[in-house]
């Protein structure tokens, strides 16, 4: 009996059978994609039947506008020849009045027929209408028998007279009214100046002066004289023509100006706003219809547009309407997209329902097939897909009847082998950080992989680009001479080289495979030698394998070389940085340089601790090298730290010492002294007298210059009684000749500007506070760094002096202790501020993230009081509290400061132990120190021999508050 694999194999089915199965459900595509061409080419169709009968509706509606105007031109050419045009009394004009009544009962559009004459006269006839007149007519009220109104308007000696007349059938007048406010000038009419022409002229639609009914009036020049004569012809009746026009219930139509006005709209409640006295037409704004709003000029003319306006959809259209006169007028219509393709979604939906009837019949049979032929290239997906997330073990393969299922079978589980190691030296090749070792545990599995005896990687000598040097080495050779330690090339061949090289390779029945950066410069070369000398076998299943891995390879040392270049260049920079601020100040010294060996001298014996408070503190390479960057750049703000302030080495010296300046003014005193001796000595008063009185005034003087001079060194402390004196001296006077303001730069000129100018010779005081001495921030540059700046980012917590400088003479002669006055050691205090903006302005990788947040907090304290954020570091990480104690035991211990002289071992670590207590520094840090012998070894490298003497390490720890 035949086994199971052979009866499988002899019923094997070929998918090219299988296909004929899928026209069936592309029939069912194609029908569905018919469908829908059908119902966009119908859609379409009403389209463009919308669009013909938008243009036959436009057609229509300008012929019936001009059926209301037309007929009144040929009557205007008439009565413009009539005698009543030349009647110059209002009993003349009367008598023609029949004439006028036979024109208005011949044109029967026509409202009212009237005549402007050139002096101001006015002469109206219209079919008397009560409830279209909104005037009052007390005097008409009660009259039955009228038929016809005159309004009449006449220039006489006493002023105008505005009459209205109400006529009967006859023409027999039966009531009349005077208007003693009917103010009403045709000249002043736009019927009047548009007919001073042999033409006869239609106005543009606007609301009448007595109906306030909207229309056009047609007008015309008489034939003799000034007269024009004109006709009303009311166009409500083309707002209801046009609500008969309406292609669908929901149509929207509309006369419109170029302007925006519409004037003319089948709804004349809307067509109509403001009040009685200020009755106009309304905008296509106004008009509240945003489909007929939304058509603009760039819109085309005569083109359906598709629009949406209040959340519909809507095809409108904007036609040229010529029944206007000569105004441009547009004739807009929109109709709602729903109502315009309603049939056609009625056949798409029958359409639709025929298509779904199909599909119904023929899902059973489809559903059949797919699972016959489905089941085995699902189980198939199922496998690529734990191939896919690395899960070899689940590629198993699947027997099928189907020929390429099989194929596809096989073709995966030899694919899902060579996954598999792929994956695990690419692994090596990504997250291996040591480069040795990376290339060492690839080359093991690449000889596994091609049963190879024997392999190595070299790679090129950095120093020496010809040299190339074995790095890895794996397997001896059974025979043969085994793999040199260097392979020395030529240095003008970079390619030819590796080529002959590889030759010489191949007779030793081994394979070398060029390791190439992406520019294609060599890099190094992978050496294999074949197991029992197989090169003359079929090797290509497994070449294009590693050659592909030594390209991964490749990429993987370059990118690590590059790293490590990157690092080396980013240190070097760091480093630079820190030493030119070292540099740049010798206030400075070479504090930024030492801090960071005293700050990782400290955190390695944190990391050494193995019990305590650290014995669970094992800092990452990562952690050590962000620590790294941060204590080489925490002080790197102080780049902008102003130069005189830095500097400042005497209370008066901003960029010289002032000092000068006042022991000028003392010899001006002095010899002020002499010239009053010698003046009062002229007049002849006593010589022994006068000379007491210089000598005094000289000990006086030198005593006084004494005291300021002493009052301007920092090393002073300034006491009350020494503020006093400073105040009395400031007091004196001495006169100025010469004008201050000449000769200075501009930013000082704008300074003194603040204080008036004064005539010379000019009193001044000995030391002097001044508006000038006031430096204002610059614009912008004020340092956002109060908490509630909107600007403050950061969190900066630190007062802001008002001004940016004080250059008062007084003012810094009083500072109590050093030479910094507040505002200056605001400035100086600023540096870290500038440190925290500048490092977190950089673009940081991941994993060095928190350097601004180390560097930044060196100057915070344990109980929250320092600045500049006010962070308790506390509960800060313990690289901040750690970089802050180096940097307070280096500025102690510093013995290149010109402000000050390196305090002693002893005395710097009692200062420490303070400010432990105080709550500025770590105790736990603290206690380290002490106990690592830390400052012993420090001192012993950075401190001179007289500096370090005899330490008592408990009472250290009392003074700390770390023991009783």
């Amino acid at each position: 009996m035949p086994s199971l694999r052979g009866r499988v194999a002899r019923r094997l089915f070929s998918i090219r059978v299988l296909t004929s199965l899928v026209i069936v459900s592309m029939m069912l595509v194609i029908a569905a994609v018919l469908m829908w061409h059908g119902a966009r080419s119908a859609d379409r169709v009403l389209v463009k039947t919308m669009e013909d009968s938008v243009q036959q509706l436009a057609i229509t509606a300008e012929e019936r506008t001009r059926r209301l105007v037309e007929p009144g031109q040929g009557l205007l050419r008439l009565l413009a020849f009539d005698p009543l045009v030349q009647a110059q009394t209002l009993p003349e004009r009367l008598e023609r009045l029949p004439a006028l009544a036979e024109a208005l009962q011949v044109h029967d559009v026509a409202s009212a027929i009237y005549i402007g004459y050139d002096n101001g006269d006015f002469l109206l006839l219209r079919p008397w209408r009560p409830a279209a007149l909104p005037l009052p007519v007390a005097e008409f009220s009660d009259v039955e028998e009228g038929a016809w109104l005159v309004q009449s308007v006449t220039q006489g000696a006493q002023g105008t007279l505005g009459e209205w007349r109400l006529l009967d059938t006859d023409m027999r007048q039966v009531a009349s009214t005077d208007l003693d406010d009917y103010r009403f000038d045709p000249r002043e009419r736009p019927w009047y100046h548009q007919a001073l022409t042999d033409e006869t002229r239609l106005t543009r639609p606007y609301v009448f002066f007595t109906t306030r009914e909207v229309g056009v009036t047609l007008s015309r020049r008489a034939s003799a004289g000034g007269a024009v004569v004109g006709m009303d012809a009311t166009v409500t009746d083309l707002g209801e023509e046009m609500a008969s026009l309406k292609l669908t219930p929901g149509t929207q139509l509309a006369i419109a100006s170029e302007s925006g006005e519409v004037l003319a709209y089948p709804d004349l409640d809307r067509l109509l706003v403001g009040g009685i006295d200020a009755l106009r037409l309304a905008t296509l704004e106004e008009l509240s219809v945003p489909a007929l709003a939304s058509l603009t000029v760039e819109h085309a003319e005569g083109r359906v547009h598709e629009i949406q306006a209040d959340g519909e959809a809507w095809f409108a259209m904007r036609l040229t309407f010529q029944a206007m006169g000569d105004q441009l007028a547009w004739l807009l219509v929109a109709i709602p997209a729903d109502e315009v393709l309603a049939d056609s979604r009625t056949l798409l939906g029958r359409q639709a329902l025929i298509a779904g009837g199909m599909v119904v019949l023929l899902l059973p049979v489809g559903l059949w097939l797919g699972r016959r032929i489905g089941r085995p290239l699902h189980e198939l997906g199922v496998q690529v897909r734990a191939l896919g997330s690395f899960d070899f073990a689940a590629c198993r393969g699947v027997e099928s009847r189907i020929v390429e299922v099989r194929q596809l079978s096989g073709a995966l589980t030899s694919m899902m082998s060579g996954l598999a190691d792929f994956r695990d030296m690419m692994r090596t090749l990504s997250s291996e950080p040591e480069l040795e070792v990376m290339l060492e545990r690839v080359l093991v599995d690449l000889t596994r992989v091609t049963n190879s005896d024997h392999g190595a990687i070299y790679l090129v000598d950095e120093p020496q680009p010809n040299l190339l040097r074995r790095v890895a080495l794996t397997g001896e050779p059974e025979e043969g001479e085994p793999l040199p330690e260097t392979y020395l090339l030529q240095a003008s061949e970079e390619t030819g080289d590796l080529d002959r090289l590889q030759q010489a390779l191949q007779a030793q029945n081994r394979l070398a495979f060029p390791l190439r950066d992406r520019d294609g410069h060599r890099m190094g070369m992978l050496v294999l030698t074949l197991q029992n000398a197989r090169l003359g076998s079929d090797v290509s299943h497994w070449t294009r394998f590693v050659k592909e891995i030594s390209g991964a390879a490749a990429v993987a040392i370059e990118m690590r070389r590059l790293l490590e270049a990157e690092q080396r260049l980013l240190d070097a920079l760091v480093k630079m940085m820190a030493r030119a601020i070292d540099i740049k100040s010798p206030h400075t010294g070479a504090h930024c340089s030492r801090v960071p060996v005293l700050a990782e001298m400290l955190l390695d014996r944190v990391a050494q601790a193995r019990e305590g408070p650290f014995a669970d503190i094992t800092p990452s390479p990562q952690d050590r090298y962000s620590f790294h960057l941060a204590a080489w750049l925490h002080d790197c703000g102080k780049l902008t730290t102003p130069d005189a302030v830095m500097e400042k080495g005497t209370r008066l010296e901003t960029r010289y010492d002032r000092i000068h300046e006042i022991r000028t003014r003392f010899e001006v005193l002095w010899r002020d002294a002499e010239i009053d001796y010698w003046r009062a000595l002229a007049k002849g008063d006593d010589d022994d007298r006068l000379r007491d009185v210089l000598n005094a005034r000289h000990s006086e003087l030198q005593a006084a210059f004494t005291e300021v001079a002493n009052a301007n060194l920092g090393s002073v402390v300034m006491d009350e009684a020494s503020a006093a004196r400073l105040e009395e001296i400031a007091e004196w006077r001495w006169w100025r000749h010469f004008d201050d303001r000449l000769g200075v730069s501009g930013e000082e000129a704008e300074r003194m500007a603040r204080e008036p100018r004064r005539a010379l010779p000019a009193e001044e005081s000995l030391l002097a506070d001044r508006p000038r001495d006031l430096i204002e921030w610059p614009p912008g540059r004020r340092p956002a760094v109060q908490a509630d700046d909107v600007g403050n980012r950061w969190h900066f917590d630190m007062p802001r002096p008002a001004h940016a400088g004080h250059q008062g003479e007084l003012y810094n002669l009083l500072v109590k202790r050093g030479t910094l006055n507040d505002i200056e050691r605001f400035r100086i205090q600023e540096h870290i501020v500038q440190t925290i903006i500048m490092l977190e302005s950089l673009p940081w990788p991941a994993q060095l993230r928190r350097v601004p947040v180390i560097a930044g907090s060196h100057h915070e304290r344990m109980d929250g009081e320092g600045y500049p954020r006010r962070l308790r570091l506390e509960a800060a990480s313990v690289e901040e509290r750690v970089l802050a104690v180096a940097d307070v035991f280096e500025a102690l211990t510093a013995a290149d400061r010109p402000y000050k002289a390196g305090l002693s071992l002893s005395t710097s670590l009692q200062i420490l132990a303070e400010m432990v207590r105080d709550g500025h520094l770590d105790g736990e840090l603290f206690a380290l120190m002490l106990d690592s012998g830390l400052w012993r070894d420090y001192a012993r490298q950075y401190m001179s021999a007289a500096q370090v003497d005899s330490v008592d390490i408990d009472a250290l720890y009392r003074l700390a508050g770390l023991r009783e």
